[in-house]
């Protein structure tokens, strides 16, 4: 599952300041990942703006909210969310368990946030297993993305730092 990887967050015209990702090592990574499945089994999430409302989340229909110019894009499995966890959105929830998904790998931004929250909701609600590829996931505030790793059952989990 890819996440957020828009240009609002790792797009060349961002907030460097707000967003201060190593975005070319981070897109390479990510398309890494993305080369090692089957392009039907790669699932794409937006975080997209839902009314006035939504943090710092891109509007709909907005070059902030595209994909980053340079991702890897194989499949149609591309499903928006307008909050961190991308299991908010119930068809992606019942996309993911009509597929029978036991094992979910987690890549994009933000590690504390979206990647984190999707994590913790992935295991808690999906009972799925999740597994963190460290160098496609861009991290800003790593003590958040810590705290979301320790709610998720160590049995449940797997880092890799290897792309």
């Amino acid at each position: 599952m890819v996440l957020d990887m828009q240009d609002m967050y790792v797009g060349e015209g961002r907030d460097k300041a707000l967003y201060p990702y190593e975005t070319k090592e981070l897109i390479k990574n990510v398309n890494k990942r993305i080369e090692a499945y089957e392009p039907e089994a790669v699932i794409y999430v937006k975080s997209i703006k839902k009314g006035l409302f939504g943090g710092a989340m891109p509007k709909a229909g907005t070059t902030d909210a595209d994909f980053v110019r340079n991702l890897k894009v194989v499949s149609k499995n591309i499903y928006e969310k307008n909050k961190p966890d991308a299991f908010s959105n119930e068809i992606l929830f019942e996309f993911v368990r009509a597929r029978g998904v036991k094992e979910l790998e987690l890549v994009g931004v933000d590690g504390g946030t979206s990647v984190g929250m999707t994590a913790v909701s992935a295991v808690a609600d999906g009972d799925l297993r999740v597994i963190f590829c460290e160098p496609a996931i861009g991290t800003l505030q790593h003590d958040k993305a810590m705290k979301c790793r320790e709610k998720i059952k160590k049995t449940r989990m797997t880092s890799s730092f290897e792309v």
